[in-house]
């Protein structure tokens, strides 16, 4: 099994030590033929910043292939949606539990979500750091 995750995209911009690469996301049935008249066919566009040493090989508008180890995505699913699914649930249980009210458990739930995402915005470098793609 592949434990690589590949994308193409385009080069949009080059900074000093960064590339930002568009990548278009394509769902399985966005190529079918009638996929037009279809409210199920999705298409999105995602830019990805990828650290390079030498940016100097690389020119706007090439093609190029976008790749991070599987291990990555595991860890964005997790820190994006597991842990805090977690947090909720620990939360609207615990405070359930120790009050008795729906809704202190709810507000207090909803809170810790907005503290766990801000807390997240704040470590968003280290994060970047750890959730790294390359240019293959």
């Amino acid at each position: 099994m592949n434990n690589t995750i590949t994308h193409s995209g385009v080069i949009e911009k080059i900074d000093q030590n960064q590339i930002t690469v568009r990548i278009e996301q394509v769902s399985g049935c966005a190529s079918c033929k009638v996929a037009g008249q279809c409210n199920a066919s999705e298409r999105k566009e995602k830019r990805v910043e990828v650290c390079c040493d030498n940016p100097a090989i690389h020119r706007v508008g090439e093609t190029v292939v976008v790749s991070a180890d599987a291990k990555v995505g595991r860890r964005a699913v997790v820190w994006g949606f597991g842990l805090p699914l977690i947090l909720l649930l620990v939360c609207i249980l615990g405070i359930k539990a120790w009050t008795g009210n729906d809704g202190l458990a709810a507000l207090v739930a909803m809170l810790s979500l907005a503290c766990y995402y801000a807390i997240l915005y704040l470590l968003r470098q280290k994060i970047r750091d750890k959730l790294t793609f390359e240019i293959s």
